[in-house]
């Protein structure tokens, strides 16, 4: 076969089923064009390739005795490099942890080596999960950030570096990343997937995140690392989809509200979707500050020790988080997780008459420069209300960038979000490359 990279999740982990692909093949054609691509987009912080073709090789030699380990068998992934693995180093993006090396696998890489998964690297994230970015770019254009703090999971999957890999969300690092790279994600409810031995952002916001080039990639992943059974799901017909215009419209570009709403024409012009507006509760308009002070106090508390034994490894961003979180206090602390529980509860109700919820992935696609990672004003409200969300990619701006747009359903029905996101992912039809890859 030519052009393994071009492989999607569900066909590589197919061919590897049926014997007509071997893990190694697989494994070094990969890595084969990483050579190639990785120098310009810098998406990985570690790559032990010996460790890589070792593993493939035990699993081309138990798959020749028909012996599978789950349902990824021998498929190389991305890891964020927050997550704890095993003899393999963990940055976190930080200067004080350049040379740790853990003793242990995260719960999520267990589970990824468990449905048999084959560790092809730790990806970038930015300092310590935050805003201060990594030296990821985004293959669509070098000039133009990827993203974060999922950076290199994002702009790996994109650059068919891997078929799937894993990221982290606290309030928009896998939803962003994802439209602006123009690739399928997604954050599932929290309780969904582990998130121990991975390093916290915020443990009441941080969510694990899958990233694919298709929506059959991600529920591949999805049902490989869930803590319980996820079914497939078919939606009910039509598919009642409520598109939020208000705060997101105001945060978005011109340019991403016509090209969205162009969109929106096409799923209404088809049977199967309903599409109507959907009015936020008034408690949608402390969404903001509920996250910035539960942030804030979560990441001082986080950090306090780290923080003192080594100023110098914090950018400015974090650095300005923490101190002033230190500021926070333990009653408005207490008020605001108070508050969020309402949010959670009004936000709800939207479900009575949607299956999801439909809104722009980010402002516009990805901004010039990696001096910064863009905004996460579309994912932050998700992350907050703990919904599973879902972008999907579905058409270019007139610079050539990818533009995404946002599906939310309500808690651990991951399912039927798939399932309503597949449906839409065909109309879609979403079949564009990164610039790099031409």
């Amino acid at each position: 076969m030519s052009n393994l990279e071009e492989l999607s999740l569900v066909e590589s982990a197919s061919l590897m089923r049926t014997r007509k692909l071997s893990s190694e093949e697989y494994a070094r054609a990969l890595l084969s064009h990483m050579d190639r691509i990785e120098p310009r987009v810098q998406a990985f912080v570690t790559v032990d390739r010996d460790a890589v073709i070792a593993e493939a090789k035990r699993c081309d030699a138990e798959a020749s005795t028909n012996r599978f380990r789950g349902s990824l068998h021998g498929v190389p992934f991305g890891v964020k490099d927050v997550y704890y693995t095993k003899g393999l180093r963990t940055t976190i993006g930080a200067a004080p942890f350049q040379n740790f090396v853990p003793d242990c696998d995260a719960d999520l890489v267990s589970q990824l080596k468990k449905a048999g998964a084959i560790i092809l690297g730790k990806t970038v994230t930015t300092v310590f999960v935050f805003l201060d970015p990594g030296p990821t770019r985004n293959p669509w254009n070098l000039e133009h950030t990827p993203g974060g703090s999922s950076s290199g999971s994002a702009a790996a999957v994109a650059a068919r570096m891997c078929a799937g890999a894993i990221g982290s969300q606290t309030v928009g690092s896998v939803g962003r990343p994802a439209a602006y790279n123009g690739v399928v994600s997604l954050m599932p409810t929290q309780s969904r997937v582990s998130m121990k031995n991975a390093f916290p952002l915020s443990w009441p916001l941080d969510h694990a995140g899958i990233f694919g080039r298709s929506v059959a990639d991600v529920e591949l992943q999805m049902k490989s690392i869930a803590l319980s059974r996820i079914e497939t799901s078919n939606p009910s017909r039509p598919i009642r989809i409520g598109v939020i215009r208000d705060f997101f419209y105001d945060n978005a570009t011109p340019e991403t509200r016509t090209l969205q709403d162009g969109f929106l024409g096409m799923l209404a012009s088809t049977p199967e979707f309903h599409v109507s507006d959907v009015k936020l509760p008034q408690a949608f308009e402390l969404n903001q500050p509920i996250l910035r002070t539960i942030l804030r106090a979560d990441v001082a508390a986080i950090h306090k020790e780290l923080f003192v034994a080594h100023p110098t490894a914090y950018g400015p961003k974090l650095r300005e988080l923490i101190e002033t979180g230190m500021l926070v206090s333990a009653e408005d602390y207490l008020h605001a997780r108070r508050l969020r529980r309402v949010f959670q509860r009004e936000m709800m109700r939207l479900f009575e008459s949607y299956d999801v919820l439909l809104t722009p992935a980010a402002p516009g696609p990805a901004p010039a420069g990696i001096g910064a990672t863009g905004s996460a004003v579309m994912n932050g409200p998700w992350s907050l209300a703990d919904f599973p969300t879902m972008t999907l990619p579905y058409g270019l701006a007139a610079n050539g960038l990818p533009l995404g747009i946002q599906l939310s359903g309500p808690p651990l029905a991951e399912a039927a979000l798939m399932g309503a996101a597949s449906a839409i992912e065909s109309v879609a039809a979403f079949k564009e490359k990164p610039c790099l890859l031409m």
